[in-house]
């Protein structure tokens, strides 16, 4: 058993029955203001905590994708579109393995990662037009990526458009799918 979230929550109460209380009636508002920071830290992660292998696979499903439209590109030559096949399959053969873990996801996207800067460098030596097209390709992921993070991070109070900010569970859920 996993007592990460009953750790994470007892320190979070104890922050908050225990330190806030004596740093407020000691008078040290700045004490008390970093305090509250660090609660909040220990709050988002103990929610989060376990989520963080739903997360990961919905980013290598999303690379996987990026991948895939990669190779469909016309700029993209024969060698390149083959391997970047092989690396795709391989890729959904480990998550579709349910026991992949949240590691096991980070392997896979560093994986693809590595290829899709491998192929944004060849891009450089592309006509303008094909590498315009691979850069849209990339830039239209990272915008869903963008989404995934700010949805993620939302707790903190920090997005300028919290109204604007996808459901994290709608963005995790499209990671069941692939």
């Amino acid at each position: 058993m996993d007592y990460t979230t009953i750790t994470l929550k007892a320190a979070a109460k104890a922050m908050e029955d225990a330190v806030l209380p004596a740093l407020s009636a000691a008078g040290d508002q700045q004490a008390l203001e970093q305090a509250h920071l660090v609660w909040d830290a220990i709050r988002f992660v103990a929610d989060r905590v376990d989520l963080v292998a739903a997360r990961r696979r919905a980013e290598a499903i999303a690379l996987i994708d990026l991948v895939g439209r990669l190779a469909e590109l016309d700029a993209i030559d024969d060698t390149t579109t083959a391997r970047l096949g092989g690396i795709r399959s391989a890729a959904m053969a480990r998550i579709a393995d349910p026991e992949t873990t949240a590691e096991g996801y980070a392997v896979v996207i560093a994986g693809l990662g590595d290829e899709v800067t491998a192929v944004l460098r060849t891009a450089d030596r592309l006509a303008p037009a094909q590498r315009a097209g691979v850069e849209r390709t990339v830039l239209a992921h990272a915008l869903r990526r963008l989404e995934l993070d700010r949805s993620w991070l939302l707790p903190l109070g920090f997005d300028p458009d919290p109204a604007g900010v996808p459901e994290l569970a709608g963005l995790l859920a499209a990671g069941t799918t692939g």
